[in-house]
């Protein structure tokens, strides 16, 4: 039997990784019903949404990407959201999630300003929290402006909506 070292063993598990990432994609099969996505008029029922920015943040060059995504129901004022931080700029972003920064939030409170959405929520697992990551999220929504606000480490972030 052939030894394995350990660069072997790392792109072993990388692969297995990526596999495992790509498999968990979803796809849009005709015939089933799907989410709205989100627009100005979402008014009642209920939507998805994915925003994304570079990390770090302009004027320096982006070696990351922040992705939110969720569903929202409105009627009940919930949904489930994730915040995951993936490796490459957002024109060119990977499948790989840096360890350590994907956080599951659990909506708490949905709120319809004018034509704007407030999102509150709470990262479910705290022991994922990093030193001074508050556990409570709050998130901004302006489908018209196609823009998300929230805050990272008491940063302001701005993402662009997609789709």
């Amino acid at each position: 039997m052939k030894g394995i070292n350990r660069r072997r063993f790392l792109q072993l598990a990388g692969a297995g990784s990526l596999a495992a990432a790509t498999a968990g994609a979803t796809t849009v099969v005709p015939g089933l019903p799907t989410a709205a996505r989100l627009t100005a008029a979402s008014k009642h029922g209920s939507f998805t949404f994915r925003a994304v920015t570079g990390l770090p943040s302009k004027p320096l060059p982006s070696y990351a990407s922040y992705v939110l995504e969720g569903h929202v129901d409105l009627t009940t004022r919930s949904g489930v959201m994730t915040k995951t931080v993936f490796a490459g700029h957002p024109a060119a972003m990977t499948t790989v999630a840096l360890p350590g920064l994907s956080r599951i939030i659990r909506i708490t409170d949905v709120q319809a300003l004018g034509g704007t959405f407030r999102i509150l929520g709470e990262v479910d697992d705290r022991s994922q929290l990093q030193r001074g990551e508050s556990r409570s999220f709050d998130l901004f929504i302006d489908p018209a402006q196609g823009l998300a606000r929230t805050s990272s480490l008491g940063s302001p972030v701005v993402l662009q909506l997609e789709g």
